[in-house]
């Protein structure tokens, strides 16, 4: 391939990720409603998944002798995609990411000065040190999400954090074996990084798109611990009428509402476990005098356990009625 095709062929793939994005923000961005957390999230992330097509096609541009400077953008642009999926992340759960958003600022700036003025294969391995750094991030803060539903998250927690260990294992080889060794030209030179950060980019695309279409209901009953279970009933037909994003909110006030009563409260999947008295009724009642809930919405909430929705543990019930007993 000579190189003006190659260069027609990265500008080509930049167009198409960029009719690609223009896509799904016109496309999916309407049916979101009102600014919200999944809208912010999907954002976010369609932003992150057209940086990480980019960034490749940097490479490419930059293989066909595009200069220092496609290099650079392809190094900022894989260090954003994670980051910016961490934002993504962030907002999915109601946080603010001023924090995040000043750190990553501060990493694409040392990677892209360190790529502007470090020859490689130096600099390469500050990028795959820095990736890894993101990513193992990103897989951390997705672990740790209590936005349902779960399963997704967990994808994207599992792909970020194999590509975290492949840029980490990919700078010390080079550092250690060599750039130039058998081992680093098979398993870690462009072609395979570059399959696998696809993969890891459809998975989390597949992700994504779960996400956006709300919980799904658990095929296995919850174990939590002993105590009053109060839930958000009727799932599917409440996000039918008031949308995820809505539904995320009535979660986050009743388990608010549990802590305001009972400091102690856990979250449940879909709701809380607290040691209030007629848990239920109670939690309704502060929901509706301080988070101004109407009565629509308070007639949502059911006791879990009573709905099978959270099972508790028989044998932590029994200690603890049995203590009762003799005290």
């Amino acid at each position: 391939m000579s190189t003006g095709d190659a260069m027609g062929l990265s500008f080509g793939i930049l167009a198409v990720s960029v009719a690609v994005a223009g896509a799904v923000m016109f496309v999916a961005m309407p049916r979101c409603g009102t600014p919200g957390p999944t809208t912010l999230f999907l954002r976010f992330a369609a932003v992150a998944g057209v940086t990480a097509a980019g960034s490749s096609a940097m490479y490419f541009i930059y293989g066909a002798g595009g200069g220092i400077l496609t290099l650079v953008l392809g190094d900022v642009g894989m260090i954003l995609a994670p980051a910016l999926l961490i934002i993504a992340l962030s907002a999915l759960e109601g946080r603010r990411a001023r924090r995040i958003s000043a750190v990553i600022l501060a990493l694409v700036l040392v990677v892209a000065v360190v790529t502007a003025t470090v020859p490689l294969p130096n600099s390469l391995a500050v990028k795959a040190v820095a990736l890894a750094t993101t990513c193992g991030a990103c897989a951390w803060v997705a672990a740790h999400s209590r936005v349902e539903p779960f399963g997704p998250l967990r994808v994207i927690a599992l792909a970020t954090a194999l590509f975290a260990v492949y840029s980490l294992s990919r700078a010390m080889v080079g550092v250690v074996i060599g750039w130039d060794s058998p081992l680093y030209r098979y398993a870690f030179s462009f072609a395979p990084a570059t399959i696998l950060g696809a993969l890891a980019v459809v998975a989390i695309g597949a992700a994504v798109v779960r996400v956006r279409f709300g919980p799904r209901v658990e095929t296995e009953p919850v174990h939590c611990p002993a105590g009053a279970t109060v839930v958000v009933g009727d799932w599917n037909l409440a996000s039918a009428a008031y949308g995820p994003d809505r539904m995320r909110g009535l979660v986050a006030d009743l388990r608010s509402a549990a802590r305001d009563l009972d400091p102690g409260a856990a979250d449940v999947p879909r709701g809380t476990e607290t040691m209030v008295p007629d848990a239920v009724s109670a939690l309704g009642a502060r929901l509706r005098n301080v988070y101004g809930w109407e009565p629509e919405q308070t007639i949502l909430l059911v006791d879990g356990t009573a709905a099978g929705a959270i099972r508790t543990q028989q044998g932590r019930s029994a200690r603890r009625e049995r203590g009762s007993s003799r005290s």
